[in-house]
């Protein structure tokens, strides 16, 4: 059963075409808490302090600036905000307004956003991150713990996280720093990077390139509009795809990994390394690395390289 200890709805009003106001609020919290964002429109930022308090501050503007309900709610978890728009009998009307949610939590704590109308930009945690936004972008930076980022109209970023990472855009690039866990990775309208990555990973895109530059897992890499360029620095557990419908795609190893390696192209195939068993032609090439080991599968429609670190 949750214990409500604080609940506050703010209505304002605004006299003119124009209109502006700041709204801000604090609440001492527990360490370990979650901060739950949830607003019909704006953009959210969200930043850490040394200290155990959550605060909040509001931004609105626009004619159409006091359609939009702001509520506040302290439990027994954390601290909730609900921003609804109003809409007075006409659920088909377009308002005009633009709404800002800043908000300072401590560095331990979680964060879940969602918006229907703007960015959103996380800093430095070490909780868990849960984004979502149906217009703008993402941004997190250094995290320790999951990261959970929803978006259809712009791209996503993470600095950094120790566990698990879940990006998803349909409409822009998706780039990932340093990734200590498993990471998936789905756009349709743009490309991905990936800096180092602990985790198995998967990739998927219909509109971009894909490069890795550091995999100490195996990697399931997919593309039909770009190439795939993976760097393995570590030795997978696991079997591994890279494969593009239109362009080229590129394995870079480390000379002591193990693999068993099957690569197909529409053009040419060539490696730089010398495989056991290997069965080659102009177009495909199979054979076994350092005796072997997870397969390694690479499929193109244009060349194929397996170049050594």
């Amino acid at each position: 059963m949750r214990v409500r200890l604080l609940s506050l709805t703010i209505l304002f009003a605004w006299i003119g075409v124009t209109s502006a106001a700041d709204i801000s609020r604090s609440f001492y919290v527990v360490l370990g808490g979650t901060l739950d964002i949830d607003s019909d429109v704006g953009s959210i930022e969200v930043s850490s302090v040394a200290y155990d308090k959550v605060t909040l501050e509001v931004d609105l503007s626009g004619p159409d600036a006091d359609k939009l309900e702001i509520d506040f709610e302290q439990t027994s978890r954390g601290v909730r905000v609900k921003g609804r728009l109003r809409d007075n009998g006409n659920r088909h009307r377009n308002y005009t307004l633009e709404a800002r949610f800043r908000a300072q939590v401590p560095a331990r704590y979680d964060v879940r956003l969602d918006t229907t109308g703007g960015g959103i930009e996380v800093g430095d945690l070490q909780g868990e991150v849960r984004a979502d936004t149906a217009g703008g972008s993402i941004s997190v930076g250094r995290v320790k713990g999951p990261v959970r980022a929803d978006t259809a109209g712009g791209s996503i970023e993470v600095e950094s996280s120790q566990e698990d990472v879940d990006a998803d855009t349909a409409g822009g690039s998706i780039r990932l720093g340093e990734m200590g866990g498993r990471v998936r990775a789905d756009t349709a309208g743009g490309s991905i990077r990936i800096d180092r990555s602990l985790g198995h990973v998967k990739a998927s895109t219909a509109g971009g390139s894909i490069k890795i530059r550091g995999a100490s897992e195996s990697v399931d890499a997919s593309t039909s509009g770009g190439g795939v360029s993976v760097t393995f620095v570590g030795q997978p557990s696991k079997d591994s795809t890279l494969s593009t419908s239109g362009g080229n795609v590129t394995a870079i190893l480390a000379g002591d990994l193990r693999f068993d390696i099957r690569a197909r192209s529409g053009s040419r195939v060539r490696s730089e390394f010398d495989l056991e068993d290997e069965r080659i032609d102009e177009d495909r090439l199979d054979g076994r690395l350092n005796g072997g080991g997870p397969r390694l599968r690479l499929d193109s429609s244009g060349p194929v390289r397996i170049e050594r670190r």
